[in-house]
């Protein structure tokens, strides 16, 4: 009898299971007619393991940011503004990637971008050293805003086949200050 009701029950999961695989939800399809649309942004053309490595960086940033949201919060102003000239300044090695980045892709307006959202972490740097923590997070939030108006421009397709290996080489060898 446990056995014919184990059997039951496993057999009605099964088909229910089949049946919302059968009949795809509206979010679903929704998703499946937005990735035929273009939102007018414009794609990056970018090698893969400079893909992976885009998507990584982007990863880190929004990761500082977080820690300097967190340090800004708890009034520590020198961890907020370490953090905003070891990570999101402009660095030499960044001044090389983002040039070599502008000649893969031919967007000037990307690197633009770039350029700006660091001399919005210089700006948050300089506040945060300064002692106002409020003109440090009026600095963040034009830095996070230029971030907005980027994404909001272009966007990179995952690749997801590069083997860890590889992105690690290709991060450590193009962007030497990267962090983690």
């Amino acid at each position: 009898m446990k056995k014919s009701v184990l059997i039951a029950a496993m057999v009605s999961l099964l088909m229910a299971g089949v049946s919302f695989a059968a009949d795809p939800s509206p979010v679903q399809e929704t998703m499946k007619q937005d990735k035929s649309k273009s939102d007018g942004r414009t794609e990056l053309k970018l090698p893969a393991h400079f893909k992976v490595m885009q998507q990584a960086m982007m990863r880190q940033h929004m990761d500082t940011v977080s820690e300097i949201t967190t340090a800004l919060a708890s009034n520590d102003l020198n961890k907020a503004a370490d953090l905003a000239q070891s990570s999101l300044s402009r660095s030499e090695a960044e001044k090389e990637r983002c040039s070599m980045i502008e000649k893969m892709t031919g967007e000037k307006n990307f690197v633009q971008f770039g350029k700006a959202m660091q001399r919005k972490a210089d700006e948050l740097a300089e506040a945060a050293r300064g002692g106002s923590r409020d003109k440090a997070f009026i600095a963040l939030a034009g830095l996070l805003a230029t971030c907005n108006d980027c994404h909001k421009r272009f966007f990179v397709t995952a690749y997801l086949g590069a083997p860890k290996e590889m992105v690690i080489i290709n991060c450590n060898t193009c962007h030497k200050g990267f962090r983690r």
